[in-house]
């Protein structure tokens, strides 16, 4: 319970220093867990993209390869007709959206021949496809490139469209019920177009799915293009909303595609590798073969296929996977996580804060008693010292030698008790210090100087003193002065006659080895009013000395630190 009662306490804190403290637990863990969350992410998006791409060409190559099968020459735009079903903000085709991924991000798909050049491309075109009667099931489909003929009535649908695939809020749906044909090419020219204009309420995926749900209709109107072309014939489809009428329009038909600028920009940039490819595997089969030209899997994803007649089939992504919704949910999920264990943090730091004043209220209530009543107790005892004073004069020479002790013994009393008040209001009042000058002081030297004070005392027990090293340390030269004072003047006391004193300084610690009779248990030798062993509790020792000494150090940012083997004692103060 002693121990207890007089342990010395830890010093303060605030509710800010705290939550400083308590904050560094939930930011290594929303660091560790976004860390790790965001490399499982980022592996998802990667096989992601891996799939889609392999998607991509596998759906071509079998479309081409049916097409072969049916004598046709076409082979549709792999936009439609792949995983490349929605456009993104920065104007290419962006991969099929899904839960957890929904990149925005740029791709073009195209073909070349053998010296490089492109034989098909995802870029932007208008396609449908004509149902026949003799075989419903398998349209033929026709395509109008906008970069092969310049018919300005239909630049506003591609701009348009263009527009609303970086938004994702409109969608056109289309209805051509004439066009011009050349079947020898599968090209196609638009006659007549009916278009309707929709607002959607969630964007694209909507229409992924053919399902316009509730988006409002903003506008319908009809489209009528007069161009007569060599090796076109006019020729009149039914509507795709009339079931059993043939030529008929297929349900796929509309503008597909990426920006044609950008698949232009791809196609440049990359054109020489790929030339480079075809050139070294001219002579291989390279249907199976996968060529990354660009590593950085952050950026930009290729590979680089073939067969007997495309000597290459292109699929190239290009991806900021910093704008998926996948990092953004990370990081709402993260935050949320950061959020719940600060509040958590917050309600501990101010739960132990309340705990904390109330301790601290009764700290000062007790630290203010005891010094009132030590202040009150010194008057009295200096009457009771001085009348003590007055009779020992009065009957030095007719008082027995009973009165004469008793007056003696009083005295002694009187003044060690006004010794151990005094040392209490030193004790407090270095506990109390708050702003301290700090200066650069020289550690042997003020070991040296409080040494001599005690000249005399060494002198007569016959002590051998020792003082080396060198050093400097910053520090209030006064508070420090207690600290080691205090440690020398204990070492003095309970070093017997004929000992030794050690007393090493430099810039890290200052030792102080005194021999001491046994070895004494150092434990709670910094607590006060605790004397340790029996040999400290006589009457010259109050146990205040080297929790003095412990204050002092720490009022300097400093520690003091007790051992006690081989009947040699050490007081070290480390800076």
């Amino acid at each position: 319970m002693k121990n207890k009662r007089f342990k010395r306490k830890p010093k303060r804190t605030t509710f800010w220093k705290m939550l400083a403290k308590g904050m560094i637990i939930p930011i290594l863990i929303t660091i560790i867990v976004g860390n790790y969350t965001s490399f499982f992410i980022r592996q998802q998006i990667y096989n992601y993209y891996d799939i889609q791409t392999d998607n991509v060409v596998t759906n071509y190559i079998r479309i081409k390869n049916r097409q072969n099968e049916l004598k046709k020459r076409y082979v549709p735009q792999c936009v439609f007709l792949s995983t490349f079903s929605s456009v993104d903000p920065i104007t290419g085709g962006y991969l099929d959206p899904v839960t957890w991924v929904e990149p925005k991000c740029r791709s073009v798909f195209f073909t070349v021949d053998e010296n490089g050049d492109i034989v098909h491309s995802s870029r932007e075109i208008m396609t449908i496809g004509v149902k026949k009667k003799e075989d419903p099931f398998r349209p033929d489909y026709y395509y109008f490139d906008p970069m092969e003929y310049d018919i300005p009535e239909l630049e506003g649908i591609f701009e348009e469209q263009l527009k609303d695939k970086e938004s994702g809020e409109y969608i056109n749906e289309f209805d051509i019920t004439s066009i011009y044909i050349n079947e020898k090419e599968q090209k196609m020219i638009p006659h007549i177009i009916n278009v309707k204009r929709y607002k959607l309420d969630e964007g694209f995926l909507n229409y992924r799915y053919n399902d316009l749900g509730s988006a409002k209709l903003e506008k319908e109107y009809t489209l009528t293009v007069d161009r007569e072309v060599e090796g076109y014939v006019l020729t009149e489809i039914a509507s795709s909303k009339t079931i059993g009428e043939y030529p008929g329009g297929g349900t796929i038909q509309g503008v597909y595609g990426c920006d044609p600028v950008h698949v232009e920009e791809v196609y440049k940039q990359y054109k020489n590798e790929i030339k480079d490819w075809l050139d070294v595997n001219s002579s291989k089969s390279i249907y199976s073969s996968n060529f990354e030209i660009n590593k950085n899997l952050d950026v930009v994803f290729e590979r680089i296929y073939g067969d007997d007649e495309e000597k290459a089939i292109i699929s190239y992504i290009e991806t900021d996977i910093t704008n998926l919704r996948s990092w953004r949910r990370m990081i709402f999920i993260m935050g949320l996580l950061f959020l719940f264990m600060t509040m958590f943090v917050l309600v501990i730091c101010l739960m132990r804060n309340v705990r904390n004043k109330a301790h601290y209220a009764f700290e000062d209530y007790q630290r203010a008693l005891t010094n009132n009543l030590a202040h009150d107790l010194k008057t009295p005892l200096a009457v009771i010292g001085g009348y003590a004073e007055n009779l020992m004069e009065m009957r030095k020479d007719v008082g027995s030698e009973k009165e004469l002790k008793y007056l003696s013994s009083i005295m002694k009393n009187v003044s060690y008790t006004d010794d151990i008040i005094s040392k209490t209001l030193k004790l407090s009042a270095t506990e109390q210090i708050k702003k301290l000058n700090k200066t650069k002081v020289d550690i042997k030297a003020l070991a040296e100087k409080l040494a001599e004070k005690y000249q005399t005392t060494l002198e007569e027990k016959s002590i051998e003193l020792n003082i080396s090293g060198s050093g400097e340390v910053t520090a209030d030269i006064d508070v420090l002065e207690t600290a080691v004072e205090n440690i020398i003047s204990n070492a003095v006391k309970y070093t017997d006659e004929g000992g030794c004193i050690k007393i090493t300084a430099d810039k890290k610690q200052l030792s102080v080895v005194n021999d001491v009779t046994e070895n004494i248990e150092t434990k709670d030798l910094l607590m006060p009013f605790v004397k340790g062993d029996k040999a400290r509790s006589d009457k010259n020792s109050h146990g205040l000395g080297l929790a003095i000494a412990s204050a002092a150090a720490a009022q300097n940012g400093f520690k003091l630190k007790l051992e006690c083997k081989d009947k040699s004692f050490k007081a070290i103060i480390v800076f």
